[in-house]
Parts: structure tokens; sequence; C-alpha cells
């Protein structure tokens, strides 16, 4: 009968696992589509700039033990950490950008600020609004949305024109982590299970390891971002005749 009111307990608490991992989320917020009397040329290129990203935009552990964290976890300057996430979120985006597009079957490659945008292809830029790894205390111990991260991109798509760069195109991109469970919820209810270490305690144990590795966690929602953009350009690229419609990909869109 123990056994039977263990796995039913194991079970339940599997289950609120994964339900809570399913609240987050990434979507597209249309801002603007240039109107056209006819289908742009469709580019030879597409140039993909670095997304602009400071230290200012990216903030870090925002709750009371953020000093204590940083000391635990790395040895740098909360100013090298922020620069250091902003170069990880910075390639991971204009990386996945670039592979996204070329599946797409337009030719495109990365491309640094400054660098000159030939007359016969196009630009997809933008820029970090917020990259924000939460509070990771919060999100471990208390759970259910407390302290959760999240990453917001600004994509604007140009073309050179005769009065120099005409803006056509441009979306935001949210993501975050979701409610994930904590240790002090997940485990309690393995406790009253069995009294030791359950699905509860197991699950708390992946939250702690979860901060160990969490700049991974900021880079994986700043992929999820460049696939609902690269999604949502494919709709456009279709709509111009750059690319065939089996190529066009679902986005997940939501307006304001």
């Amino acid at each position: 009968m123990k056994n039977v009111k263990r796995t039913w307990w194991t079970m339940t608490v599997l289950a609120l696992v994964v339900s809570m991992g399913g609240c987050a989320q990434t979507v597209v917020k249309p801002k603007y589509e240039q109107r056209t009397a006819g289908p742009v040329l469709r580019p030879s290129r597409v140039f993909v700039y670095d997304f602009s990203v400071t230290a200012a935009e990216v903030s870090e552990n925002q709750g009371f033990f953020k000093g204590l964290y940083n000391s635990v976890l790395s040895d740098t300057t909360e100013n090298e950490r922020e620069l250091a996430i902003g170069r990880d979120v910075q390639n991971r985006m204009s990386e996945d950008l670039v592979a996204g597009i070329r599946d797409l079957g337009l030719p495109a490659q990365r491309a640094t600020k400054g660098t000159p945008l030939p007359p016969d292809a196009i630009a997809v830029t933008g820029l970090f609004l917020n990259v924000d790894e939460g509070n990771r205390l919060q999100r471990t111990v208390i759970g259910f949305g407390a302290g959760g991260s999240q990453v917001d991109t600004q994509v604007q798509v140009y073309v050179p024109s005769s009065s120099g760069l005409s803006r056509l195109l441009e979306f935001n991109t949210h993501a975050d982590s979701g409610k994930m469970p904590g240790a002090a919820v997940t485990g309690g209810v393995g406790a009253a299970a069995s009294g030791g270490m359950t699905a509860g305690a197991a699950a708390a144990n992946a939250g702690v390891s979860a901060v160990k590795g969490y700049r991974s966690q900021v880079e994986q929602m700043t992929s999820r971002s460049a696939d609902q953009a690269v999604a949502y350009l494919s709709q456009y690229f279709a709509k111009q005749g750059w690319i065939p419609q089996e190529k066009v990909q679902q986005a997940k869109t939501v307006n304001e």
C-alpha cells in the first residue's frame, strides 16, 4: 500500500512539473510592415547584423541575494557577467537567424555593425530590449513564476533605397521561462509522500542544477526567439515571392 501511495505521489508531482514547464512561451508581436505597390525584388543576400545589447540592458538576479550569488557562481564582476551574457545572446541570435534564413532558401550571412549593405541585399537587424535572468534563488526555492527570466527583442528588416535604408518590416519577440515549480513546493509534496528523496525532491534538485548552468537557459530563450523570428520572416518572404509556400513556417503571433 505504501508503494502504491508513493507511486501515485510521484506521478502527480511529475505531472505538475511537466504542466508548469509548459507555461513557458515564445511569441511574435507584429509592429510594422511597409505597404508597397508590388513585391520587392528578391535579394541576392541577407545580411544579419549583430543585435545591439549593452550592460545597461542586461539585468541579473535583482533580488536580495544578488551579491551572494554572483560571488558564489563567478569570480567576475557584475559588469563583466552582464557583458558575457550579452555576448552569449548576441551570438546565439545572429547564428540562429543566419541558419534559419538559409534553411528557407535565401543566402544569409552574419555581419558586424558598420559592414556596408550591398544594393542587392537586405538587412535583418535589431536590439535586445530586455535580457533578464530574474532572481535564481526565488525561482529555485519558491517556484511558480517567482523570479522568472525573459528575453525581449526588436527585429527590423531594411532594404537599400535611393534615399538610404528603407524599413520593410518590424516586430518584437518575447520569450520567458514560464512557471517552474520550486523546492519549497515540490519538496513538501515529496516529503509527504515518503519522507525521503522523491520526485518532489528530485524536481527541486533539478532546479538547483538549473541555477549552475542558468546562462544556457537565457541562450535557449534567445534561440526560441530566433526560431519564431525566422517563422515570421518566412511568412513575409513568401508574400514577396522570395521563397516557395512550402517553406513557410507558422509563427505564434499576438497583438498587444
